[in-house]
């Protein structure tokens, strides 16, 4: 062939090259645009909608377990100390005078919360993620019984009454608590409490029960207990900015033998209540919690005007009041375990962000209390330089102290070092290290554990105000809406989304801009929320790793688990997928749901425009959220306007744009809803 021949045949095999690249292009985006229901689409990949399956997800595979300690109790001789180790399925007998490990019984189904009877012969175990609770024979360390209880129960008490004994459960996956006799083992009557009740403790008589919930919610109107001292909260309205009336999580106190709620009492703009102590000495109660600020901007970061870290002091009858922990230029992020001397005198209160013990002088509380007039207790929470009166010491700890308790005697405090894989024992005189019982080597070497401590530490944030944990409990949801300013200061308020069930699921944001976790926790998160240096990127891989291994939320209770739908979510499912209308009618492809959430992951990365713009909303479209375990992630749409599921079709659906449900009936809404709490 000449040279000219050559290049004719070049040509031609360009241009059919060109012709089939360009058909390729054109059919692809043609194909887009018809399925995802967006006519002006731009090219995308093919998996932003046909993911095959989750199996190769980071979350679906297997990753180390740690023994990492959870809940602890102290024998009433004080020579044992139980720990709850609930990635390994393990409750572990110690020796408190060695500080040794001496016997390991396995207890399945993550035992997180104990409680030891008195003899010390019955141990009670909360398993999370079996939602029981075990009896375990101490003698012979071997699980006796069992008992089924509400969803992810998390912390245990024993209430011992003239009237009875009970076992009082918090279920922190189905906000409710469970209350079981104790011969036989059964449950009686299971009230309903705050969202997601994480901690109890028992009156000294026994009679009453107090729970408190990590959730807060926007406050609804009070409608039972006592409301006396309280301001008036609106009812909610329509109005999207409803999603500006202050949060308030729930101490809820009830009886111990009938179950009944005797009162419910809101912890006024807090959340991350995770214990609660008796004080009897004092006929107190006192909770750790995080004062958040999440509708003032993001701006105020700078002057400690977010989140602050407190504790509430209730009476019998539920009075509340909040002192700060903080100092006016120094904080101690995330208070979770707390634990109080017999005679009243000092608080221990770990605080999970800043890996420190705070000692506080209960004396000099009662002290301030007697001259403080109702004002100035009030406000006592806003007073960051008023700890300085109470708060003696700070005791560093170890990576992410969770759970503390004290010897009979006062003279130890136990401290579960989580992300070390230890317990450290306090010499409670000196404040000083007095030995610690080690139960694994910390898993410095695993980048998920790493990254968990980078989540947990509050250190990279403006005065350690906060942690990614301080929003993100479990790396989930705090349910409230923020003002980041970044998009204006008073527009745009976003809903804090869930970071379970991430992997597969990018871009991220509400408005899609973050392409990747590493922008998203980055340069914006130093930017927007730490306002300090970037975390640097060997600990920022880290933490992406963490968020990518985390897996979605468990909606469903254990027992259901694998097994079919209902007849109920069964007829939800089909109305989810519906094409048509009952009579016929077709329903536009983007409008159908299964056009936004397409299954495995249940979404299509892509924005859309469902009708929910906000009068201080720029745009009218949203990153389509995915909804394996939308169930746990209310409330919902971009600002968290619609407190339940329920809401998005009734008082917040426009015109059919988030789907068309006009023609649904109230019980095919039910069916919809009792499907998606399956994903």
């Amino acid at each position: 062939m000449n040279a000219r021949g050559f290049i004719l045949v070049s040509a031609a095999a360009a241009v059919a090259f060109a012709g089939v690249g360009g058909g390729g292009y054109f059919w692809s985006l043609a194909h887009e645009r018809h399925w995802s229901g967006h006519p002006s689409l731009s090219l995308v990949t093919c998996n932003h909608c046909h993911l095959g399956n989750t199996d190769k997800l980071p979350w679906a595979k297997p990753h180390p377990k740690h023994a990492s300690p959870a809940a602890l109790a102290v024998s009433a001789d004080g020579k044992r100390l139980y720990i709850a180790l609930d990635e390994l399925d393990e409750v572990v007998e110690a020796d408190t005078a060695s500080a040794q490990v001496l016997r390991r019984a396995k207890v399945p189904g993550g035992p997180f919360g104990l409680a030891l009877d008195d003899a010390g012969e019955r141990l009670y175990v909360a398993c999370r993620q079996q939602d029981r609770v075990a009896v375990v024979d101490t003698r012979e360390l071997k699980e006796l019984a069992s008992v089924d209880v509400g969803m992810a129960p998390v912390a245990l008490a024993l209430a011992k009454s003239p009237d009875g004994e009970r076992l009082i459960v918090a279920n922190s996956g189905s906000d409710d608590a469970s209350v079981l006799s104790l011969s036989p083992l059964k449950e009686i009557v299971r009230p309903a409490t705050g969202r997601e009740p994480y901690a109890l403790s028992v009156s000294d008589d026994g009679k009453l029960a107090f729970i408190v919930s990590r959730l807060a919610e926007r406050e609804k109107p009070r409608t039972s207990g006592d409301t006396s001292g309280f301001p008036f909260i609106v009812p909610q309205t329509a109005d999207p900015y409803h999603v500006m009336t202050p949060p308030a999580s729930e101490l809820t106190v009830l009886f111990t033998r009938s179950g009944r709620v005797f009162k419910r009492a809101p912890l006024d703009s807090a959340h991350l209540s995770e214990s609660i102590a008796s004080v009897p000495a004092r006929g107190w109660m006192l909770a750790p919690l995080v004062k958040v600020r999440n509708l003032v901007p993001i701006t105020q970061v700078a002057n400690g005007w977010v989140m602050s870290a407190g504790f509430a002091i209730s009476d019998l009858m539920g009075r509340v009041i909040q002192l700060p922990l903080d100092e006016a230029n120094d904080y101690f992020a995330d208070p979770s375990g707390i634990a109080v001397d017999a005679a009243g005198q000092r608080a221990y209160v770990a605080s999970g962000g800043s890996d420190v013990i705070s000692v506080v002088d209960l004396g000099r509380v009662a002290a301030w209390l007697v001259q403080a007039d109702a004002a100035t207790r009030q406000s006592a929470i806003e007073d960051l330089a008023l700890s300085s009166q109470y708060v003696i010491a700070r005791v560093p700890t170890g990576r992410n102290p969770r759970h503390v308790v004290l010897s009979p005697d006062g003279r130890k405090l136990f401290v579960s070092v989580r992300l070390e894989d230890k317990v450290l024992v306090l010499d409670t005189a000196t404040l000083k290290p007095a030995g610690e019982i080690a139960l694994d080597d910390g898993g410095g070497s695993d980048p998920i554990r790493r990254g968990e401590r980078v989540f947990t530490k509050a250190a990279h944030t403006f005065q350690r105000q906060f942690s990614c944990r301080s929003c993100h409990p479990d790396a989930h949801v705090d349910g409230l809406a923020y003002d980041f300013d970044g998009d204006g200061i008073g527009d745009n308020l976003l809903d804090n989304r869930s970071l379970q069930g991430l992997a597969g699921t990018a871009p991220f944001k509400w408005n899609g801009k973050n392409l990747t976790l590493q922008i998203q926790c980055g340069p914006r998160f130093a930017r927007v929320l730490m306002r300090t240096d970037a975390i640097p990127p060997d600990d920022l891989n880290d933490l992406v790793t963490y968020l990518m291994a985390q897996p979605p939320p468990r909606t469903i209770p254990f027992k259901r688990l694998g097994r079919p739908l209902t007849p109920s979510e069964d007829r939800g499912r089909k109305l989810f997928f519906a094409t048509q209308r009952p009579e016929g009618t077709p329903i536009p492809r983007a409008r159908q749901c299964q056009t936004c959430h397409r299954p495995p992951l249940f979404t299509n990365r892509l924005p859309s425009a469902v009708g929910t713009q906000g009068p201080r909303d720029s745009t009218d479209e949203f990153d389509t959220p995915h909804l394996l375990g939308i169930a746990a992630s209310a409330p919902y749409l971009h600002d968290g306007r619609a407190r339940t599921l329920e809401e998005l079709w009734t008082t917040y659906q426009t015109n059919d744009l988030h789907g068309v449900s006009s023609y649904w009936s109230k019980h095919q809404l039910n069916d919809l809803i009792a499907y998606l709490k399956t994903l």
